[in-house]
């Protein structure tokens, strides 16, 4: 027994002794002005006993060209071998020796490893055709460390910068993705700088994805076509722009604290907090106190989407998901849309889509038809569709908010209740405050005394408001509590009981938070103004391959 202890340990740290361990990996690219690059490798390794040689693959190149290869090794130059390097040969032979094994898409960086212990590479070499011309842009995706390495680096670092007298690069002239890696990427100081945050292993890859404004430089390859093209592929299956948007507010408050913005933010919360948050320009005063009772602004949504979104003091009081939440109520109030009880879960509903009306506003129309297509050849809208529909189509769903509210605009203007842009006339100030009265008898209209009306229609109307408020949930739960008779009344004109009504009040909310959540997250960072990287994505990229490592 102690001799098979003995052996296990002997076994054990044999292993140990035989493999290579990378603890960092620093990267330097200095572009030329015709987009080729001097790019440094500065290896940190512990060489085991196993294997004879180091080895890069570099594939995927296209117009682009390698080489110049050479290696030092703890500072001392190695012999470069050129084109002439044998991986069949020993280990021995190879120690203190670099060269390049072509292939064709590219080559394989190769070096000895020499003895074991810890060495110190710096490998350098130059890619012709980095930086390529776009139409638009001058730009390159690139990947500087390849998944499926033996001995996958545990730090990587990225730093790449010009090496000719140019504009600094800044967010103004420069944008940046990543992808493959937990880390981020941002534009410092006039450099591009990437850098992993957690371990690599053997699916990590590293790639940076820049783009510069058209003029920077004179690159020596034109790709053509615009560079959207390349920035779509590569934004592809990734997941960028999910920050907390909160974080992102937070910060901005923290640095207003220090530059004396204290004294806005607290005026900005005692107005808001006493009522003081209206434009007078659009509502003819900056309180609005009092109720209303019927329906606003003739019912028309995208007027009300207007007016929240513009009539603020201190910015847009809408969020842009209840708009797409309030259309799809109506709708099933209307009939467009059928609630079916969904097979796999008594918690969920589906919606099976019917025609829509002839009489739908052509931005109605869009929402309605894109809800039609993520619910598919049956026309059954089931969980998650639309939010991965509205994930793909992040474009379509980010802008609709916007052309929402451009067309309550219009409204106000073919009413003629506008003076000037922004400033209403007194009917239409009249018009407006009616809006921010009857949201206010929403929030409050149990503190009555007054018993509201019975009619049907007119509670399906004071629900889909309740939507575009942000206070659905609140007045389902009071509607039912109050007038039980009228609720359930409301819910079997939609063909549900009063229970599958009222989640589906809620599931409305739900799912167009979620959807335009997702739209805005696959959007957030979409522009390349840095911040953390993906781990997915990074399609179309130059370079790189798979493996590496030890061989």
């Amino acid at each position: 027994m102690k001799r098979l202890a003995a052996l296990a340990v002997t076994l054990a740290f044999t292993a140990m002794a035989a493999a290579h361990r990378v603890s960092d990996l620093d990267i330097s690219v200095a572009v030329n002005q015709d987009g080729s690059a001097l790019v440094t490798q500065r290896w940190r390794v512990k060489v085991g006993s196993e294997n004879t040689e180091w080895y890069i693959p570099v594939q995927n190149l296209g117009p682009m060209t390698i080489g110049e290869l050479s290696v030092t090794d703890n500072g001392v130059p190695m012999e470069s071998l050129g084109d002439r390097w044998d991986v069949d040969r020993s280990r021995s032979w190879k120690a203190g020796k670099c060269g390049m094994v072509r292939k064709r898409d590219g080559a394989e960086l190769c070096w000895g490893l020499g003895e074991t212990g810890i060495h110190n590479w710096e490998v350098t070499f130059v890619l012709t055709g980095l930086v390529q011309a776009y139409d638009d842009a001058d730009a390159f995706n690139y990947m500087f460390v390849n998944p499926g390495m033996n001995d996958a680096p545990e730090h990587v670092k990225l730093t790449i910068g010009p090496a000719f007298d140019c504009p600094q690069w800044t967010y103004d002239n420069t944008r940046v993705w990543a992808f493959g890696f937990y880390g981020d990427i941002n534009v410092k100081d006039g450099k591009v700088v990437a850098e992993t945050s957690e371990e690599m292993d053997s699916r990590s890859k590293f790639i940076a994805l820049v783009k510069f404004e058209k003029g920077m430089f004179q690159p020596a390859v034109y790709k053509g076509g615009p560079v959207q093209d390349l920035i779509d592929k590569a934004l592809d299956g990734s997941s960028y722009g999910e920050e907390d948007p909160a974080e992102k507010w937070f910060l901005l408050g923290f640095a207003l604290l220090f530059i004396g913005g204290i004294f806005i933010i607290l005026y900005v919360a005692v107005a808001s907090a006493l009522g003081y948050k209206w434009k007078k320009s659009i509502f003819g005063r900056t309180k609005v106190d009092g109720w209303y009772r019927d329906i606003p602004l003739d019912g028309n949504l995208f007027a009300a989407e207007y007016l929240l979104a513009k009539g603020g003091r201190f910015g847009s009081t809408v969020q842009p998901q209840n708009i797409i939440g309030a259309f799809f109520l109506r709708w099933i109030m209307d009939g467009k849309l059928k609630v079916l009880p969904d097979p796999k879960s008594d918690k969920r509903v589906n919606l099976l889509f019917e025609a829509p009306s002839a009489s739908m506003d052509d931005v109605e129309e869009d929402l309605f038809q894109w809800a039609l297509s993520a619910a598919g050849d049956n026309k059954i809208l089931e969980k998650n569709e639309f939010e991965k529909w509205s994930t793909k189509n992040y474009k379509k769903m980010t802008a609709w908010p916007d052309r929402a509210v451009a067309r309550g605009e219009t409204w106000f203007r073919d009413k003629g209740y506008f003076l000037t842009e922004g400033h209403c006339t007194t009917e239409g100030q009249q018009q407006a405050c009616h809006l921010i009265e009857f949201r206010n008898f929403l929030k409050d209209f149990t503190l009555s005394g007054e018993r509201a009306s019975s009619e049907v229609g007119l509670w399906k109307d004071y629900l889909v408001f309740a939507q575009l408020f942000g206070i659905a949930e609140k007045v389902a739960k009071q509607f039912k509590k109050l007038y039980p008779a009228i609720y359930d009344e409301v819910a079997k004109s939609t063909g549900m009981d009063t229970d599958r009504f009222t989640y589906m009040v809620l599931w409305t909310n739900s799912m167009s938070t979620r959807s335009f959540g997702n739209a805005v997250a696959k959007a957030g960072n979409i522009n390349g103004t840095g911040g953390h990287s993906s781990f997915g994505g990074g399609g179309g990229f130059s370079g790189g391959g798979f493996g590496g490592g030890g061989r």
